[in-house]
């Protein structure tokens, strides 16, 4: 019974580091190509006047992609336990989400004030 537990957790483990890189490849896709198809929502929906939002949206990338590769080091190096790594990480990927959130309300409301 438990066996099926510790495979999904050896999966969700796994699962950190793309979603850590990937946040770290958008985030450097915006900031040193200047490549603004990755000022996006969650959902990869781009955000007009991608130029003005791109600091905001690659902070937010290049801090969710840092934060999560810490965890799973951290997991390997000291041996985070379960609830601790996942807790983490959940706070991040959900911090991730509502800062775009948040990023994609202001782009709209400053769209229709101009």
């Amino acid at each position: 019974m438990e066996d099926w537990f510790v495979w999904l957790v050896r999966l969700m483990f796994i699962g950190i580091f793309p979603l850590g890189i990937g946040m770290l490849f958008r985030a450097w896709a915006i900031g040193v190509r200047q490549d603004y198809r990755h000022v996006a929502d969650w959902r990869g929906r781009g955000i007009e006047d991608g130029a003005r939002w791109a600091r905001p949206v690659m902070g937010i990338n290049l801090a969710g992609g840092v934060g999560l590769l810490l965890v799973g080091m951290l997991v390997l190096l000291i041996g985070l336990p379960f609830a601790m790594w996942s807790g983490l990480t959940a706070l991040i990927i959900w911090n991730y989400f509502f800062a775009l959130q948040i990023v994609v309300r202001r782009a709209k409301h400053f769209r229709t004030m101009v």
